[in-house]
């Protein structure tokens, strides 16, 4: 496949975001053999590379991927020091201003006419169900991974929180209540756990992988963990569910042993809020035994299968 690297400022006005395209290889001079694009939108604490088999998946049967690394992350992080803070009050607005501007560059470059496809993960499933509230016009599919459907009591918390340390100690404050409150809780789901992240996969070797990179795994600031929280809370309120076009076709998938999304169930209660929005299609296919990540667990090759089934169902 053709990598293309591109760069462009932030919403939040200081950084510069990272970001890649990735084309079939033989496609670059053919728009009309492409079957879609697919915009990856990627979870807390980790960047973009870590879906390269996902996104090599795609490109071999006949897709244009793009994604960027979100501020505070990957390769956009300006310093180590960087890696997992966003803007408390702002957070929400600067990521999904930073998704919808690679969205308008890769379709000037491939044309309007090539259909466009939403895959959020983890925190990047929430920045999706959100984006889609404000700029699904033209979004043919969305694939909504890993996500959760938190209690509205807890994401109120953390909000409230998060603005009281900010205020103390500062946005860029690293909290251990605030994180265990957070991702820091999702380890303890887990029975006989070998690290403080098994929660993401089943595979040790992925996990390992995971604590051995250093643009992964980072603690979020105070100010991370309200723009999380925020994102959370409007991902599913009742208001901005209904902005969803009923007639676009939404696929969640999620791991059965995922904490994230409470073991399916947060999964589907964000499924059933959609179609009680009036949403028409909305399939759900949760994974028995995987946890967080499924495109990192040994059913990964099931996983890229079933959504290419779904993609061509819908005629992508």
């Amino acid at each position: 496949m053709k990598t293309t690297a591109l760069s462009y400022p932030s919403a939040d006005g200081v950084s510069t975001v990272r970001a890649w395209l990735w084309e079939p290889d033989g496609n670059a001079e053919a728009p009309a053999a492409r079957r879609g694009l697919v915009q990856i939108i990627h979870g807390m604490s980790e960047h973009a590379g870590r879906y390269l088999p996902f996104i090599e998946y795609l490109c071999d049967h006949g897709f244009v991927v793009c994604a960027n690394d979100h501020v505070g992350h990957g390769r956009t992080a300006a310093s180590e020091e960087e890696l997992g803070h966003m803007p408390l009050k702002d957070g929400e607005d600067v990521l999904i201003g930073d998704v919808h501007a690679l969205r308008m560059q890769a379709i000037a470059r491939l044309g309007i006419s090539t259909p466009y496809i939403l895959f959020g993960h983890s925190m990047g499933s929430f920045i999706a169900r959100i984006y889609l509230t404000r700029y699904a016009f033209g979004v043919r599919a969305a694939i909504i991974c890993g996500t959760g459907q938190q209690p509205l009591l807890l994401t109120g918390v953390g909000r409230v929180f998060t603005g009281i340390v900010s205020a103390v100690r500062g946005e860029r404050h690293r909290s251990r209540i605030a994180h265990a409150l957070g991702a820091g809780g999702f380890g303890r789901a887990i029975k006989d756990a070998r690290t403080d992240v098994d929660w993401i996969s089943t595979d040790p070797a992925v996990v390992d992988d995971y604590l051995s990179d250093p643009l992964s795994g980072q603690v979020f600031t105070v100010g991370g963990y309200g723009t999380l929280s925020r994102l959370a809370a409007d991902a599913q309120s009742p208001k901005l569910v209904a902005r969803i076009p009923h007639g676009l076709p939404m696929l969640f998938i999620a791991g059965g042993e995922d904490p994230v999304g409470e073991c399916g169930r947060g999964v589907h209660r964000a499924v059933e809020q959609c179609r009680a929005a009036g949403i028409e299609d909305v399939d759900e296919i949760i994974y028995p035994g995987a946890r967080h990540e499924i495109l990192n667990e040994p059913i990964r090759a099931q996983v890229e299968a079933d959504v290419l089934a779904w993609l061509e169902r819908h005629r992508l």
